[in-house]
């Protein structure tokens, strides 16, 4: 079970080092959370696949196992980092819309409501 006490006003100011690692318990570290994470399963999926492809490709032209391993797992690195960061970035944009979307819906519900009161 999540620890639910938050030791910060999150409206106020943001949060320190210390405080999010007092939030944070072993059971949400294991890697069966990994799949439950937004993007997570996508970035490491497009990382492996984009490493392996690197690494097979290297190999084939340099028959260097060392060489041909270290482009994979920079690949992978790159390739995860890059697609976690977008399918991030796509999210906020989403959530950004619905936010305003909701505003908005709010503004033409209380519009409607004044209008049917008189």
């Amino acid at each position: 079970m999540p620890n639910t006490n938050v030791p910060f006003d999150p409206s106020k100011d943001s949060p320190a080092i210390t405080d999010i690692v007092k939030n944070i318990e072993l059971s949400e570290l294991s890697l069966s959370n990994v799949a439950k994470l937004p993007c997570a399963k996508n970035a490491l999926l497009y990382g492996i696949s984009g490493g392996l492809s690197v690494s097979l490709a290297r190999f084939v032209a340099t028959r260097r196992g060392a060489s041909a391993g270290n482009w994979g797992i920079m690949t992978f690195a790159a390739v995860s980092l890059a697609s976690w960061e977008m399918c991030r970035l796509q999210r906020r944009v989403v959530q950004q819309q619905l936010s305003q979307l909701a505003v908005e819906q709010q503004k033409r519900q209380e519009e409607f409501d004044a209008k049917n009161a008189k």
